[in-house]
């Protein structure tokens, strides 16, 4: 038992390390232009399209596999897949390798979802410390968006050089993540439960969303993360339409991955003042009232980009990982003492499908509502944020009454 204390332990060390570890992704603002110096414009586009088919497809089995056979060998799975998917970023030069790559890709970030979350609080819970998982979590994050802001800002700089050393850091990173991975304990499970086959494994998951407060969050977690994507969707067009005007000569392609690091960093910076101050937050305001000032924030950005084009609007960048990542420790630890642990980890894996299903259906409606066949002006650009921002103000406004008639089990809750 001392041994098994020990290594729990060892787990709470290591998991801002492996968090910070594993949000080491310094391809992401140069990603896009890898792929069109090996593919067409088209395929490259399918390659985008390729990674959120396939994540869409193993986030709820990554999440099963975790609860049914191990929190520790889910992740090392996770890392050594992610660390495959950077080796063969680096020697791609074709379309199929790049589509094996990116399916390597998502399986990795699938197969981490809910997982890493879930070990945190199996941990503790096996320690006795639940108490510590909502400050734990969101330290983890905060360090976890400060590792991604400085990777963007290494991935940019590096893209200057050759666009493959940014895959190069990344498999660097990730075979750091597969290290600490190996060096977690399996925590205990609680009362010897096990997840049951995948249907009733389901079945029992998808029950959990009748309780009042679940219910809530899961409406509450469609809605944001929907709004959180809905400026990272549409600041490339915002940026590109920016680089037309006089006031952004500076914006030349050659200087394209430096501006997309500095940008998708000064995000993530964003991201890790939001977790730093969550907890803070928490304590003053309480639970429902940070759920839903995270929801009017990403009103606020995307009705700031619909207003006008001009440089300056791109401060508000900064805050689109802000809210969100001030609302997540707060929003796993009011979830963690509901869902036993033999469905834990099936449960944020469904809870982040949804999420994606909602902003897929979402851009797609954008699409055919807004965009349709017409060409990239701001009129239209302005148009679809203005009724993004406009249908965001009105579920906002669905959340808080719904919050109204379940106010007992948000005070309930412990902050």
């Amino acid at each position: 038992m001392r041994d098994l204390s020990k290594g729990l332990e060892n787990n709470l060390r290591l998991f801002t390390r492996y968090k910070a570890a594993s949000s080491v992704l310094p391809w992401l603002p140069v990603f896009f232009l890898f792929f069109l110096e090996r593919v067409p414009l088209g395929d490259a586009v399918l390659l985008g399209s390729a990674y959120y088919f396939a994540v869409f497809l193993l986030e709820v089995p990554s999440g099963y596999c975790s609860d049914r056979f191990g929190r520790r060998p889910t992740l090392i799975l996770a890392s050594i897949m992610t660390l495959i998917a950077c080796a063969t970023f680096v020697l791609a030069g074709s379309f199929t390798v790049l589509l094996i790559a990116q399916v390597l890709l998502a399986a990795g970030v699938a197969f981490q979802s809910g997982s890493d979350s879930a070990i945190l609080y199996d941990s503790l819970h096996a320690l006795g410390r639940e108490h510590e998982y909502t400050e734990r979590e969101t330290v983890a994050q905060k360090w976890s968006m400060i590792a991604l802001a400085c990777s963007c800002l290494v991935g940019g700089a590096f893209g200057l050089i050759d666009l493959r050393l940014a895959y190069v850091v990344a498999m660097v990173a990730a075979l750091v993540a597969v290290i600490q991975c190996i060096s977690f304990v399996e925590p205990p499970i609680e009362g010897d439960a096990q997840a049951a086959g995948f249907l009733q494994q389901m079945k029992e998951t998808l029950g959990f969303f009748s309780q009042p407060l679940l219910g809530w969050i899961l409406g509450f977690f469609i809605v944001g993360y929907a709004l959180e994507h809905i400026p990272y969707e549409f600041y490339q067009p915002y940026l590109k339409l920016l680089g037309e005007t006089s006031m952004t000569g500076w914006m030349d392609a050659g200087s394209a991955p430096v501006v997309s690091g500095v940008l998708i960093s000064i995000s993530m910076f964003g991201g890790a003042i939001g977790a730093a101050v969550s907890q803070h937050l928490i304590d003053r305001v309480g639970l429902r009232t940070l759920l839903l000032l995270s929801i009017l924030i990403q009103i606020m950005i995307i009705a700031g980009l619909s207003l006008v084009l001009h440089p300056i609007i791109l401060v508000l960048v900064m805050f689109r990982n802000f809210s969100m990542s001030m609302a997540r420790g707060p929003m796993l630890g009011a979830i963690a003492p509901h869902v036993p642990s033999a469905q834990r980890a099936t449960f944020l894996s469904v809870l982040s499908l949804s999420g994606r299903v909602a902003i897929s259906a979402a851009l797609a409606a954008l699409s055919v509502l807004v965009v349709g066949d017409g060409e990239l002006t701001w009129a239209a650009l302005s148009k679809v944020l203005a009724l993004s921002g406009m249908v965001g103000s009105a579920t906002l406004l669905l959340l808080y009454y719904w919050s109204l008639k379940i106010a007992n089990e948000f005070r309930a809750t412990p902050d």
